[in-house]
């Protein structure tokens, strides 16, 4: 809802406006839209409010609503129309890529070098996990202990998110499944020129993705994922054979905004887009160097935009 169709992705935003009082312009607009982080506060609370392991039942999502239709539609006309929102629409920004490391969960370093390793561990926990759940497959979708909910290479694989004037890394405005984090140290990293960036920009693309490196996951997200209503098959990305093709795998904004949280169809089974954040790419190659010194970071008052470093 908050983002142009994908096919038109490529040539900018456009959204079909319904009419708007003059009274509700201020409410909508109450920061400059030319400004580049206009509308980062709000998508950092979109993140944060997501939920795959027990979302709206099917058919009960308020964003449904017909009632409630048009004025989302005319906000997300001005929103699509924000100078300072542009770059949501853009592939990655390769000159602008920082690690964050969160302090208050004791996360190790990012570790160069030892992508092969991870995505090999990776692979080995998905199928573990898979088997393991197996044997709750005889029962009705939700009826029998959940799995796994996300659906990026976890656990291990070290992902970035872009620099954004003053705030640093996107990450820092707010994430799907933190922790209210204050302290975090930030990683700049260099990406090579040769590297090979699938850009997911729409649901399409994450459906690709998927239909051309599948891992059957039916057990492991059929219980997990029953709010969707759907009874049948599961599919997520197989990431060592992504890493065949790929370096890096990009979120963009209006790609997350588009896509995830969406059981959407791949052949004759389901897939999700579910566990990343906002611009985030996660890196299934060694196509990474360090870039210049960590920096910590500090939030004093919990505001998204309220980060500092030094």
């Amino acid at each position: 809802m908050f983002v142009a169709d994908p096919a038109a992705a490529g040539q900018g935003p456009a959204a079909e406006e319904e009419a708007v009082s003059e009274s509700d312009e201020a409410a909508v607009v109450a920061v400059d839209p030319g400004y580049e982080m206009f509308g980062v506060r709000e998508l950092a609370e979109v993140a944060e409010g997501a939920c795959y392991w027990g979302g709206f039942p099917a058919g009960a999502d308020p964003l449904d609503d017909p009632v409630l239709r048009p004025a989302i539609r005319a906000m997300a006309a001005r929103l699509a129309r924000a100078e300072g929102c542009g770059w949501w629409w853009s592939d990655i920004d390769r000159s602008a890529q920082e690690f964050v490391q969160w302090a208050a969960r004791d996360e190790p370093a990012p570790v160069l070098g030892q992508a092969a390793d991870t995505l090999r561990n990776v692979g080995l926990e998905d199928d573990e996990r898979e088997k393991r759940m197996n044997k709750y497959l005889r029962r009705s979708a939700g009826k029998d202990p959940h799995g796994e909910w996300w659906t990026h290479p976890f656990p291990g694989a070290i992902s970035t998110t872009r620099r954004v004037g003053r705030l640093g890394p996107l990450l820092l405005a707010g994430q799907e499944d933190g922790f209210g984090e204050t302290e975090a140290v930030v990683w700049p990293l260099a990406v090579s020129d040769a590297a090979r960036i699938f850009e997911v920009d729409s649901s399409r693309a994450w459906q690709e993705l998927v239909s051309g490196y599948p891992r059957p996951a039916t057990a492991s997200y059929r219980h997990t994922w029953a709010w969707t209503g759907w009874n049948g098959d599961w599919l997520a990305p197989r990431w060592s054979a992504v890493a065949r093709d790929w370096d890096g795998v990009h979120l963009t904004i209006a790609g997350y905004l588009s896509t995830a949280g969406c059981p959407l169809p791949v052949g004759t089974a389901r897939t999700m887009l579910a566990g990343w954040n906002p611009d985030q790419t996660y890196w299934l190659t060694d196509v990474l160097t360090h870039a210049g010194q960590a920096q910590a970071w500090h939030n004093i008052d919990g505001d998204p935009l309220g980060w500092t470093n030094g």
